[in-house]
Order: structure tokens, then sequence, then C-alpha cells
């Protein structure tokens, strides 16, 4: 179940309202109920003060602290406000972003991009199902720079995958015979933006679900002109 908090003229959520107003109401009750101390006290014995003191000091301390989750509430909001604006300005969006595992269907082509850095003698990108094994691997030369890496579904036994999720791997190796991964990225537009899980995720036309955070870069789609 899912709580919405809504958010008063004050800047307070309703939450954060309702229990100012309850410590509100308790403060008042206590000092009514003080003044009629103070005024039928027994001037021989009168209220002992520190406990007033002690009480007063308690209110004070509650009250900040509720003012300082305020505080912290309208924080947290202000930052899920401006994911979300960041997130509705990316649709129609053509997107890069960190590739995990892409899903796969009979006929598909799967795309990922990397660079490969200067220095680079060889690389070889390694085609993984969705348990981790290699299913296809293949030499792709040393050229330094951004690259890209597509793959049909052809298995190292010659035969089609079947469908399913599957992720890259990029080794490079450097002259002196050391090897480095490379994290791939994929590329796709963004159709729409999900928050049923709480935070903003895209949505892509391939099928994918990507967080803000794995998104590379955004631009607007390519788009092809015919000339008479």
């Amino acid at each position: 179940m899912t709580t919405v908090s809504t958010v008063s003229g004050s800047g307070m959520t309703s939450s954060t309202a309702t229990s100012v107003e309850a410590l509100s109401e308790n403060y008042e009750l206590f000092l009514s109920i003080l003044t009629a101390q103070l005024k039928n006290q027994n001037p021989l014995d009168p209220t002992d003060t520190d406990e007033m003191t002690a009480q007063l000091i308690s209110y004070s301390q509650v009250e900040q602290q509720i003012l300082g989750n305020a505080y912290l509430e309208n924080l947290v909001l202000a930052t899920n406000n401006q994911s979300a604006s960041v997130a509705i300005s990316m649709v129609g969006m053509e997107v890069s972003y960190n590739a995990g595992d892409l899903a796969y269907e009979s006929g598909d082509t799967l795309s990922w991009a990397f660079e490969v850095p200067d220095g680079a003698t060889k690389v070889v990108a390694q085609v993984l199902d969705e348990n981790g094994k290699v299913v296809y691997s293949e030499d792709v030369g040393d050229t330094a720079g951004d690259r890209t890496y597509d793959w049909t579904g052809m298995l190292s036994s010659g035969k089609s995958a079947s469908a399913g999720n599957y992720s890259l791997k990029v080794i490079v190796t450097d002259a002196a015979g050391d090897t480095a991964e490379v994290e791939p990225s994929t590329t796709s537009v963004v159709t729409q933006v999900d928050w049923s899980g709480g935070s903003a995720q895209l949505i892509m036309a391939n099928g994918a679900t990507v967080s803000l955070s794995d998104v590379v870069s955004a631009k607007s789609p390519t788009t092809t002109t015919t000339q008479s």
C-alpha cells in the first residue's frame, strides 16, 4: 500500500502539519493546566518548577524534531519532483543507457555500444545468457574509440538462440597482456515513464525499463530527411 502525502501552503506535508497541530493542542492544554496549578497552588507548598521546566523543554525538542522532519520531507519531495521533470522531458528522446540484460526474440538484432581505449591490441565481445553462460564469442578488432556491436542471435554452435535475456561482455587486452572489461551501453527511444515502483523508470521502445541513474546520454531521435 502506498501512502501519499500532500503539501500544505506552509510547505509541510499533511502528515507533518497534523503532528504540529496535535503538538500545539497538547501544549495549549499543558499551559492551561499549568496556569490552573499556579493559581491554586499552596503558598506553603508551591508547585515543583523543575518538573514544569523539564516538560517545557520536552515540548520544544519534539517541535524541533517535527520541523526537522518537515524539512527532510520537503527536500525529498523536491528531489522527486526534479527527477519526475527530467524523466518526462526524456519521453520521445533517444537515450543511451548502461546495458544489463536485453530481451531477445527470434529474428531480433540486439545492439550495444562501447568505447575501446587507446592502446588496445585485442577486443573480444562475449554474449551471455541470463545464467551468465557465454553463448557466443567474437574478436571484433582493436580499433579504438566508440564502437557498436550487433548480435543477430547466432550461437557458437551455429544454431539460433532461443528467446530470453542476453547481455554483452567486452574484454579488452593491452600490449602488456593485461585485460579489462568495458561497460557496454545500448540506445533506444523513451516511450513513457512509470512511477508504479515509487521512482521514475523510463520505458524504452525496445521493451527495457531503465533507471535515470543508468542513463548515459540523451538526444533528439535521429530522423532521415528525404530530398526531392
